[in-house]
């Protein structure tokens, strides 16, 4: 922005032009009107009151052109040839004061008092038409005003502002006198009794004067009535009171005094006690005003301190300078950014600090801020003392003055190279990223199983092609947060798995890892399909869980397999019972009609063949029950037993099963009747000795413990031997699993005596397990519900199989 210089004139603010036409128009009106008084012969329009001055002609004349005077050169924007008339009107209210005046001093008569309306007899003697010498002066110094108005220097200033404030006293003296009915003011009876100012002549002067003052603001008196400062406060103040005080105060007590209230003196005594206390009250208010403003300005030095030290302190470079490019503030920051010390740019025009070729965009930033707009975090590319480029991001205000003109900008520039390096190493570890999170979807993708990856609250974020049919099912099944569920899984009986219990929720609440554990789960056609469910949780780098991966294990296949499997166990196993049946009886046969006594080795023969028939028919047996109880088939025929009873008779029959060991029975305390089938209990007790006796040291008692254990009964048995080591523990009850031991120590089987057991057992609603010391006691327990407590079932349980509770998908 251009600076103002000492003798430069300043425009007048949008207030000021206001009461330069209001002034302008008051002249003009009063001026106007007294014209046409004397055109109309109406003397209330030339005259206020009979005997006072009336307004003569050439001063109406002097006011109409006075008004177009001030309104012309007052004014901003006027044409030239229209501020030429301005001058001229300003120069015939001269000459029409001066020839007043000439002809009063000289005694001559010019002929001016009758320029206008010379056939009107009725002018006052011995000057017709022609103004009192105050009311003349009056013009001359208004005229002389106008006419330095346009002046835009200090001299010119000064004509204006003392011919305004010369007049105006003339004037305010003028309606002084007219306030207390004193001529002397308005007039001058000793020289000139038959003429004087004018009532109206008085306000038209005086707006006049106050008119040019506005429209000068530069000048001293209306600059001190406007300022913000405390000089201008004061006199904001005191000046009305000043001014109207006296004069109202004052004639208020002489109209007094003329009703006979109190004598003369008195009202001057009253009017000066009044005006001295009311001006002392005013001058204690504006002293306290002023203590009030000088306890904001020491705030406000401390709030610029404070404001210089925080800008001193900035990471930021702060720079303040003018339109022109004088610098007024320049930072450390500023020093460290740009390389230039304060002192070598302050009071300066500002050096280059951007490209040359960026001219065309610091134009727009300036037009911008010229029009009072505010200019943030603009991203540009500045230079620095020694050449070189930066990255800065820049922060742009105009400064304001109290009356809102702009007067500066204040330029807040910060450096961003850090941060655009860094933004470039985020870009390219995105883009790394993103490449790698194409490769993983692309290699999830091609994998043969279903996976999907959930984020922490179990909401899918990604998943292959082979999971959508999974996936995309829309359930209206919600977890407790009111999510969709992602994935309709079940149980391999079909039943519904808690949202709490699922492995997927496992995995996101308590970190755990599931692996290979066989359900069902629904695609979108409703099909339950088995799988494989094997999932574990996505964790951070400090161990928060984040996520889980679930991969889902399509076993359709498989399970068709061993279905055929089974369905092939079983018949093999029913077939084979023919053969074998046919073997006992050719055996039989051969004995009978051979009826004489055997010799030894023969005898020995036909044991084999006993035996082995009864071995196989063991084997078939058992692999008939293992294939009923895969294909869920098993049949039992459950009632109401008593344990104790039962186990006797069973223990009696199983002798030659624990030939070589005793076997004693403990039962603690009152177990109830259970139950169960008779005979798979008897199968299961003997399947437990037999396995006892097999692997228990020889001569070594075998134990049976039967006690109430809660709902159910349990039973243990219990032998002391070589033991089972804990590893292969989880594998006992598995189908074909035998243990690894060889030679002598291997006993025969097919190794399915303890998986059939395990079956029985849970399909008679129980569970069994088995818990071995190295070298000393193994026990297997297993538990039947009492009678009472499953009673509802039993209808439903001898009519079929109870589904054992685990899987073995082996």
């Amino acid at each position: 922005m251009d600076t103002v210089n000492d003798g430069e004139a300043r425009p007048p603010s949008s207030g000021a032009r206001l009461g330069v036409t209001i002034a302008a128009a008051c002249a003009l009106v009063l001026g106007g009107v007294t014209l046409l008084g004397w055109s109309i012969e109406a003397t209330a329009l030339i005259s206020i009151a009979r005997d006072l001055p009336s307004m003569v002609p050439n001063t109406a004349v002097s006011l109409v052109l006075a008004g177009g005077a001030l309104w012309i050169l007052g004014g901003q924007g006027r044409p030239a040839r229209l501020r030429w008339l301005g001058q001229a009107c300003a120069a015939a209210v001269i000459a029409l004061g001066l020839g007043a005046l000439v002809q009063y001093v000289l005694a001559w008569d010019l002929g001016l008092d009758r320029l206008l309306f010379p056939e009107r007899v009725d002018f006052p003697a011995p000057f017709p038409g022609r103004p009192s010498p105050n009311t003349a002066l009056c013009m001359v110094l208004v005229g002389a005003a106008l006419l330095s108005l346009p002046v835009p220097s200090r001299r010119g200033g000064l004509i204006a502002e003392g011919g305004a404030l010369a007049s105006a006293a003339l004037a305010l003296t003028a309606l002084t006198g007219y306030v207390f009915g004193v001529g002397y003011f308005y007039g001058l009876p000793p020289l000139f009794p038959f003429t004087g100012m004018a009532l109206h002549a008085a306000i038209g002067l005086l707006a006049l004067s106050c008119g040019i003052l506005m429209a000068r603001i530069d000048g001293g008196a209306f600059h001190a009535l406007t300022d913000g400062r405390p000089g201008g406060v004061l006199l904001r103040r005191l000046l009305p009171c000043v001014v109207l005080a006296p004069l109202a105060l004052g004639r208020l007590f002489l109209l007094g005094a003329d009703l006979g209230a109190y004598p003369i003196a008195a009202s001057l005594s009253l009017a000066s006690a009044l005006t001295t206390l009311l001006l002392g009250s005013v001058l204690w208010v504006s002293a306290a005003r002023l203590n009030a403003l000088d306890e904001a300005r020491s705030r406000a030095e401390a709030a610029r301190a404070l404001l210089a030290t925080v800008v001193q302190c900035s990471d930021d470079a702060v720079i303040g300078h003018t339109f022109d490019g004088t610098v007024l503030c320049w930072n450390p920051a500023a020093e460290r950014l740009y390389g230039h010390s304060a002192g070598e740019v302050i009071g300066k025009k500002l050096p280059v600090l951007s490209a040359p070729e960026r001219a065309g965009e610091a134009e727009a930033l300036v037009a911008r801020l010229r029009r009072g707009e505010r200019i943030e975090h603009f991203e540009t590319v500045g230079r620095t003392r020694d050449g070189r480029d930066i990255d800065v991001e820049v922060t742009m205000s105009p400064i304001l003055d109290a009356s809102d003109r702009i007067l500066g900008v204040s330029m807040i520039c910060r450096d961003i190279q850090r941060r655009k390096a860094m933004e470039a190493e985020v870009a390219r570890l995105y883009r790394v990223e993103t490449s790698e999170r194409r490769r993983l979807q692309a290699i999830i993708d091609q994998l043969p199983e279903a996976v999907i990856l959930v984020d922490a609250r179990g909401r899918i974020i990604t998943c292959n092609r082979r999971a959508l049919p999974y996936a995309s099912r829309v359930s209206s099944e919600r977890d407790p947060r009111g999510d969709p569920l992602p994935v309709d899984y079940r149980t391999p009986d079909g039943a519904p798995v808690p949202w709490a219990e699922r492995p997927m929720i496992r995995a996101l609440l308590h970190g755990e890892v599931v692996t290979s554990a066989e359900a069902l789960v629904a695609r979108d056609d409703g099909e339950l399909v088995p799988v494989l469910v094997s999932t574990a949780p996505v964790r951070s780098d400090g161990g928060e869980i984040q996520g889980a991966v679930t991969v889902f294990q399509d076993i359709t296949a498989i399970k068709e397999m061993e279905r055929q499997r089974q369905e092939w166990t079983g018949v093999i196993a029913h077939d084979l019972r023919q053969p074998i049946q046919a073997i006992v009886t050719a055996s039989q046969l051969v004995r009978l009609r051979l009826s004489q006594p055997f010799a030894a080795d023969v005898e020995k023969q036909f044991g084999r063949i006993s035996s082995s028939v009864e071995w196989l028919r063991r084997m078939i047996d058992d692999l008939l029950d293992a294939s009923r109880i895969e294909a869920r088939q098993l049949r039992l025929e459950v009632r109401p037993v008593e344990l104790r009873a039962q186990l006797e008779e069973i223990l009696e029959k199983a002798a030659a099963a624990t030939a070589g060991h005793a076997v004693r029975m403990d039962v603690q305390g009152d177990v109830p009747a259970v139950l169960a089938d008779p005979d798979r209990l008897e199968q299961i007790v003997t399947n437990l000795l037999s396995n006892a006796a097999k692997y228990g040291e020889p001569g070594r008692e075998i134990l049976v413990t039967v006690r109430a254990e809660g709902p159910c009964a349990q039973v243990s048995v219990t032998n002391w031997g070589r033991g089972i080591p804990e590893a292969h523990l989880p594998l006992l009850f598995k189908r074909f699993w035998r243990s690894p031991e060889s030679g002598a120590h291997r006993a025969r089987g097919v190794g399915l005596g303890l998986y059939i057991t395990r079956g029985l057992v849970e399909a008679h609603g129980g569970t069994i397990s088995a818990e071995s010391c190295p070298g000393g006691a193994t026990t297997f327990r297993f538990t039947l519900p009492f009678a009472t407590e499953a009673s509802r079932a039993a209808g439903d349980a001898s009519a079929r199989q109870r589904a054992p509770r685990r899987s073995d998908p082996t």
